[in-house]
């Protein structure tokens, strides 16, 4: 008998192939966000290099109550915070905590932090945790060197998300295996898990094996034999953390992506806490769109570009959903942006607006006119379920759910339109539930309730093994979840 999935009244995005059964004539479909504006420019003297321009990097956008807040490394040297009130106009407080040139007004956090790589904080929702430590970030130490002695990662936490002290063992994780935590590294609390969920940086050979960690740190490996993934631990207590383990990705079916992968940028989904977000920094080494503007702007010539793509993983699950290989942020126009270390996704998610959300794109790295660019989608926007002018169909796995109606995050055309049905697990439709039955509906909603003959109610089927039959066309359904 097949396994029915427990949807409960969690909300489902159509990121990954998790309820779908059979397709015809419709597609799962990526969604490109929107340039909306610049959230901070680097252009303050502690965020310039000697040589006028800014390698500001590493940046992480979190929802505090009613203010946002945001942290980035500011030219390889300090780590700097930015505050907003809606996500959207950002400013950099003087926060008088550290020392550049003579004076505190500035925005500094951390001061000279140059051997290490990336401060990455989030706020920790462990109902356990400490205030003084409600907010937690981890930052490698010793970053140049190879040696297990002194090289890991340490962790920090303050009460009020600006002042942080280092806190717990030295490395507080040391380093295990090759190109371990050289990026951002990310842990949270899972709400759903109940414990804290690492995703750390780490190298695995372009075979789909684990390489020698001996080899790594003697400098050994040719050339294109490491390629950048990504290790998961998780913790009860953020003191004593379970053996890493590689992920695995959907389209190689191995623990080696389908490409570097910088960074990971893994978090969940604050409208569907089991689904994880990943919105990594992809890097193609050796290709670059003319040598002479990495020439003209770079110490040397790193000879590569980058975008940023789509995955997503769950709750518990060592394995990345690659669905949509195709890049979700693209250089684009201009010369700017074709250069080394562009183009990387920040981490975090958050909701800009009643129907919009906004994620965060480092621009122009290593140019006078560096920042920090603001892209929005619509809420549950990343993909959808769409069928183009002709009609189509989508069968859903086996599936039980609470509440009694079914609410859509969906849009479609004048000429489109989407009706529903409800089926038992052979498939046979449920009287009262038919698409004859369903009135359908035509619009753009975040929130819309299916009906069949004038009724929402679903409580007659509740709780029961079932299968939806969605009928659309010209349209597309961004989520879906069973609600009361």
């Amino acid at each position: 008998m097949e396994a029915v999935n427990s949807l409960e009244n969690k909300r489902e995005l159509f990121v990954d192939n998790f309820l779908i059964d059979s397709l015809d004539a419709t597609t799962l479909k990526l969604h490109h966000p929107t340039p909306a504006d610049i959230a901070i420019k680097y252009d303050q003297p502690w965020e310039i290099g000697k040589r006028g321009v800014s390698s500001s990097f590493y940046t992480t956008v979190l929802k505090d109550g009613d203010l946002f807040r945001m942290y980035y490394r500011s030219h390889a040297t300090n780590v700097c915070y930015a505050e907003s009130e809606d996500g959207i106009n950002w400013y950099k407080p003087n926060l008088s905590l550290e020392e550049f040139e003579n004076t505190t007004n500035n925005n500094i956090i951390l001061k000279d932090i140059s051997d290490s790589s990336a401060f990455s904080p989030f706020l920790d929702m462990n109902p356990e945790a400490l205030q003084s430590q409600k907010f937690k970030a981890n930052m490698e130490r010793d970053c140049p060197s190879r040696t297990p002695e002194t090289k890991g990662i340490n962790f920090y936490s303050s009460s009020d998300g600006k002042q942080f002290k280092n806190f717990g063992a030295d490395p507080a994780i040391p380093w295990m295996m090759p190109n371990h935590f050289d990026a951002q590294n990310v842990i949270f609390w899972s709400e759903v898990e109940k414990q804290y969920v690492m995703y750390a940086r780490f190298g695995v050979g372009s075979n789909g094996k684990l390489i020698d960690h001996d080899r790594y740190r003697q400098r050994s490996l040719k050339k294109g034999e490491m390629i950048r993934s990504t290790v998961r631990s998780t913790s009860s207590d953020f003191e004593n953390w379970s053996e890493f383990v590689p992920m695995e990705y959907s389209d190689t079916d191995s623990i080696t992506p389908s490409a570097q992968l910088y960074t990971n940028q893994t978090t969940p989904y604050f409208r569907a806490n089991h689904i994880y977000i990943s919105l990594p920094g992809r890097i193609f080494f050796g290709k670059i769109k003319d040598p002479k503007i990495v020439r003209d702007i770079d110490d040397e010539d790193f000879g590569d570009c980058s975008d940023g793509v789509l995955m997503t993983t769950r709750a518990g699950s060592n394995r990345y959903d690659f669905t949509f290989r195709e890049s979700l942020l693209r250089p684009g126009i201009g010369d700017e942006n074709w250069t080394t270390r562009n183009n990387y996704p920040a981490c975090g998610v958050i909701q800009t607006g009643e129907t919009e959300m906004s994620i965060f794109v480092q621009r122009h790295y290593s140019q006078m006119s560096a920042y920090l660019e603001r892209m929005t989608l619509r809420l549950d926007g990343f993909a959808s379920l769409n069928a183009g002018y002709d009609e189509g169909q989508m069968i859903t796995k086996t599936l039980d759910f609470t509440g009694n109606n079914l609410e859509l995050n969906y849009s479609t055309s004048a000429a489109g339109r989407i009706r529903v049905e409800m089926l038992d697990e052979s498939g046979t439709p449920l009287e009262g539930y038919t698409l004859e039955d369903c009135d359908g509906f035509i619009g753009d909603e975040i929130s819309g309730n299916v009906s069949w003959n004038g009724s929402t109610d679903l409580s007659k089927i509740s709780g029961r093994p079932v299968r939806v039959r969605f009928v659309l066309n010209d349209a597309d359904i961004y989520s879906l979840r069973f609600s009361n």
